[in-house]
């Protein structure tokens, strides 16, 4: 093994250090081509190293949560790309039984396919998939046949057209189609990652029920001139609201049972005095001026409708608690960045605010304000008397961690819990705030399978230190959170 790895490195280094501008365009294509073939069988490789590691030990021996997350740290890969290469493992590669019997791949002929080199990684991603499905609705005799004949496909085809093969193969086996509750099969919302400009793409499917309340909210407040975030004069919300405002129809209908009422009737006529027509006509007035000013697009408006629907839910105070906090945006910034009314701020669910929002935002809110260095009326400081974090101890480490403070953990503040970081809990550890960080609920766990923490004495920062064969000479601090931390100097940036 060690002869072949060194050879390798031979030739990849005499490659590396070749003039290509001396070759003619067909010479460079044929290299190009072997190139690719090359990189193929590689791949198999790999995928044979990962399945007889996954043989013979598990992740917690390794000192990771998954399998995905030992290659995402060692090899400092993302999730999806650790994801990806442990399913091609699982399904490519030899599969060995607990007596040690080696069994053939899963999908034998994509994997002898990527060995010669003539399938890539794409054709296998759709035969895999191909191959789930169909197994619905065919033997194992003929579902090894499918796989066989796509491969063959696949060696003549892009991915493109061997997909829509694939799809066709699919409609024949299954042309009545899957059940038509499309509620059940197809309903989901999925929210993108944040954008350099700060905006997160939405995609996914409502139900009828989901889509009758979004039409029905923005049939009123997605209407021209209502909540205009742009609109110097806005109109929030219709007014009066007509469901607390009865018509001369109703009062008239109520008017005898109110008789036998005195009081009731009193207080109704009070509370819900119809709207004279002056008033109405100022009303609608006001509403045609701020229909007139509204430039925005009805896609634009429905944004806005169901930004103020969701504020109106937050601000009801009705969603509970959630990590021992009230069900809230919790915003962190910075005193100077608020006065200067520039910067961005950060929320708890990890999302970047400009300071522009921050301040609209924040005229509709109810405060938690952290003030370092000054004395609060909130305990910090807990020791052993109380093992979960307090309200203002969370608080703390929002503004503070952010999120997850494992390195290359990506779990926002909103999906932490607060672990002990200086000395864990039954082992000692004091609830004190600035001997407690946030850390998702499978990190905190890895302090059972070799992983300790410790917390900075000079920067008050989390540090992780892993197990043996986890430690790579990564990073013990994550700067996920702080990714302008990646732009300084390393003993800067270390420092955090």
């Amino acid at each position: 093994m060690q002869r072949a790895l060194a050879g390798h490195q031979a030739s990849t280094t005499a490659l590396a250090d070749v003039d290509f501008t001396t070759f003619d365009t067909a010479e460079l294509l044929a290299i190009q081509s072997e190139r690719e073939q090359r990189a193929r069988t590689h791949a198999l490789i790999d995928h044979r190293i990962q399945a007889a590691l996954m043989a013979q030990a598990t992740p917690h021996e390794i000192g990771g949560k998954s399998w995905i997350d030992v290659l995402a740290t060692r090899m400092r890969i993302s999730r999806k790309e650790a994801s990806r290469r442990v399913a091609a493992a699982t399904e490519l590669a030899p599969r060995y039984t607990v007596g040690g019997e080696v069994l053939d791949p899963e999908l034998p002929a994509c994997a002898q396919a990527l060995l010669d080199g003539t399938i890539s990684a794409d054709h296998i991603a759709i035969i895999s998939d191909t191959v789930k499905k169909v197994a619905s609705y065919v033997n194992a005799t003929e579902l090894a046949e499918v796989e066989v004949d796509l491969v063959a496909a696949a060696t003549r085809e892009t991915p493109e057209t061997l997909k829509a093969g694939a799809e066709k193969l699919l409609f024949l086996l299954n042309q009545d189609g899957d059940s038509p509750d499309l509620a059940a099969h197809r309903r989901g919302l999925r929210l993108g990652r944040q954008d350099a400009d700060g905006y997160v793409h939405v995609e996914g499917w409502l139900d009828p029920e989901t889509a009758a309340y979004v039409a029905t909210i923005n049939s009123v407040w997605a209407r021209p001139g209502i909540n205009n975030p742009d609109d110097p004069h806005p109109i929030h919300n219709p007014t009066p609201n007509p469901l607390d405002t009865p018509n001369t129809d109703d009062t008239a209908d109520t008017a005898a049972p109110a008789a036998a009422a005195p009081d009731a009737a009193d207080s109704v006529a009070a509370d819900h005095q119809p709207e004279s027509d002056a008033s109405q006509q100022e009303r609608e007035h006001a509403q045609a001026e701020a229909a007139a000013r509204d430039t925005r697009t009805q896609p634009q408006r429905n944004h806005d409708a169901l930004k103020v629907a969701l504020r109106e839910l937050l601000m009801s105070k009705r969603l509970g608690r959630h990590g021992g906090l009230p069900v809230t945006v919790v915003v962190s910034t910075t005193l100077s960045e608020l006065e200067s009314a520039a910067g961005i701020a950060i929320t708890g669910s990890g999302i970047r605010m400009p300071m522009k929002d921050l301040i609209r935002l924040a005229s509709h809110s109810f405060h938690y304000l952290t003030i370092y260095k000054h004395h609060t009326a909130e305990p910090l400081y807990m020791a052993r008397t109380k093992r979960l974090a307090t309200k203002a101890q969370r608080l703390l480490l929002y503004d503070r961690d952010r999120g997850c403070t494992r390195p290359g953990c990506t779990a926002a503040a909103d999906h932490c819990q607060v672990h002990h970081a200086k000395t864990d809990w039954q082992h000692g550890g004091q609830t004190d705030a600035p001997d407690l960080g946030l850390s998702c609920g499978p990190d905190n766990r890895l302090v059972g399978l070799g992983w300790t923490t410790s917390v900075d004495p000079d920067t008050g920062r989390i540090r992780w230190y892993p197990p043996p064969l986890m430690n790579t000479g990564q990073d013990t601090v994550n700067h996920h959170f702080r990714p302008e931390e990646l732009l300084a100097p390393p003993d800067a940036a270390d420092d955090g």
